[in-house]
């Protein structure tokens, strides 16, 4: 133990290099475990203070800052010049619920995040993207398509990616004209209606025409021409609108108000996001390109 603390705590210096003093190892894995467990950076404080456990060779008196440092500090992780004393999982969640209890929004967030994993795609391919934390980048969060062929990564954080979202919706709910679909080019008969219409010109050509065969298929092919129209989505559009102009914007993200409204979110490699709604609109914000990092795999891509 150092009188004056110019490595961290949990590691001393012998034969002129850094190595894990396991005494203190072991009190900083306690001080993770307990903060983890629900303890505050005080109550660990006290703890460590009551039962006479060293900071330092001039003192044993712990306060909350000096559990602070101990919970920010990444090397615990390992790195090229201190071994690890815990693992990278354990730090990350320290990290997550710390900044958490600090916003006090730790348990919605997550809820958000844990959401939004299943509606996230790439923008490129639309394949579903993965999330993934790492303590090596500034932003530690990212998301990277699955399809290994694309392998778009995305650095983007928890909280922007909802106040992302957040800001979205807020405009559909400001506007929910942005759920009336746009009307499209008046396609050509389907492979499935052109067979219908085949079959009835075939019979009508008969001399003896089966009448209830006919009116069977006029029935059917007004059906399939009417699931292929757009009477359906700008039903959905209406029932859709109505229920969004029931709602109020919000300060943060809604998880009813989202699932009631969009299909699945695309990123792109610029961190820029479009909400596809379940009535076939887009809303994006060219605006919400930011600082995000963007990577590129192995793949070069």
């Amino acid at each position: 133990m150092k009188k004056i603390r110019y490595i961290p705590y949990g590691y001393t210096l012998r034969n002129g290099r850094t190595v894990i003093e396991h005494g203190e190892a072991d009190v900083i894995r306690e001080i993770f475990d307990a903060y983890i467990s629900g303890a505050s950076l005080k109550a660990i404080a006290e703890e460590l203070t009551g039962r006479k456990i060293p900071y330092s060779e001039r003192t044993d008196t712990w306060d909350k800052a000096r559990i602070a440092r101990i919970i920010d500090n990444a090397k615990y992780t390992g790195d090229d010049e201190y071994d690890p004393i815990i693992d990278e999982a354990l730090y990350e969640t320290a990290i997550s619920l710390k900044t958490a209890r600090q916003r006090n929004t730790f348990e919605k967030d997550t809820a958000a995040i844990n959401l939004l994993r299943d509606y996230i795609r790439c923008q490129q391919c639309g394949a579903p993207m993965k999330r993934s934390v790492s303590t090596k980048h500034r932003i530690r969060e990212s998301w990277m398509c699955t399809n290994d062929e694309c392998g778009i990564k995305v650095r983007i954080g928890d909280t922007q990616l909802l106040e992302k979202v957040n800001v979205l919706m807020n405009r559909i709910i400001n506007n929910t004209r942005l759920l009336i679909p746009r009307r499209k080019k008046r396609p050509e008969m389907s492979p499935a209606v052109l067979k219908l219409n085949n079959e009835i010109s075939l019979e009508l050509e008969r001399d003896n025409p089966n009448e209830e065969l006919i009116i069977a298929k006029t029935a059917e092919m007004a059906s399939q021409l009417y699931r292929e129209s757009e009477t359906r989505i700008n039903i959905a559009a209406s029932i859709a609108r109505k229920r969004a102009e029931m709602m109020t914007p919000q300060e943060e993200f809604s998880e009813s108000h989202f699932t009631d409204i969009v299909s699945y979110i695309s990123l792109d490699d610029g961190g820029r996001i479009t909400l596809h709604t379940k009535t076939d609109t887009e809303i994006g914000d060219d605006d919400n390109a930011s600082n995000q990092d963007t990577e590129k795999d192995n793949h070069g891509h």
